[in-house]
């Protein structure tokens, strides 16, 4: 009997630890973005970017996308805060005007330390406007990615193929396939 006592105390004892440990989890931050036409300076001839270049409507300067781009980190890098420290751990974005915008985000000094890969199609829409995907290297791992057309019905009939590309794509996050889709719609008038 006093074998059985000194188990069954082991065992309550056993099972009141187990209730009392903390559970453990980790709080990521997922966020969209729209980054309000984020031009470079480049007059791109295969795009109309004319409004986003020196000379242009807006007057974009070297200084100017440079200042926006200090902006922007900042501001992804306070997404979130204070619930978690870190900055977020997946951006979608929209209204990029190409690839080369986005690695020269992901270089400013508040957001190099995270690590940012990107996901990017270049889309035919006429202004270059794109959407994006902004990923923690240390979360995920893409596993596949394409661009879809959205295509827009009514009554069950294709009225319009928006130009726009949208995002679709396969990440890994700790050994688990997930779907990401990126939609950046526009504004429709029948």
């Amino acid at each position: 009997m006093p074998l059985f006592r000194s188990y069954f105390s082991l065992i309550v004892l056993f099972s009141i630890s187990l209730q009392a440990q903390p559970k453990k989890y980790s709080i990521h931050t997922v966020a969209f973005y729209n980054f309000e036409n984020l031009f470079d300076t480049n007059n791109d001839i295969h795009t109309n970017d004319d409004e986003w270049i020196p000379t242009g409507a807006q007057y974009w300067t070297e200084e100017k996308y440079h200042e926006k781009l200090k902006n922007l980190a900042r501001v992804i890098f306070e997404i979130g805060t204070p619930e978690n420290p870190n900055a977020p751990t997946i951006i979608g974005g929209s209204e990029i005007e190409n690839r080369g915008v986005l690695e020269d985000l992901i270089k400013e000094p508040k957001l190099l330390p995270f690590d940012y890969g990107i996901i990017h199609f270049d889309s035919p829409d006429k202004r270059g406007i794109d959407v994006a995907l902004l990923y923690q290297k240390k979360y995920f791992k893409p596993t596949s990615f394409s661009n879809i057309p959205l295509l827009i019905y009514k009554n069950k009939t294709i009225v319009k193929e928006e130009k726009k590309k949208n995002l679709m794509m396969n990440l890994k996050i700790k050994q688990k396939l997930q779907k990401i889709i990126i939609v950046f719609l526009p504004e429709i008038s029948f």
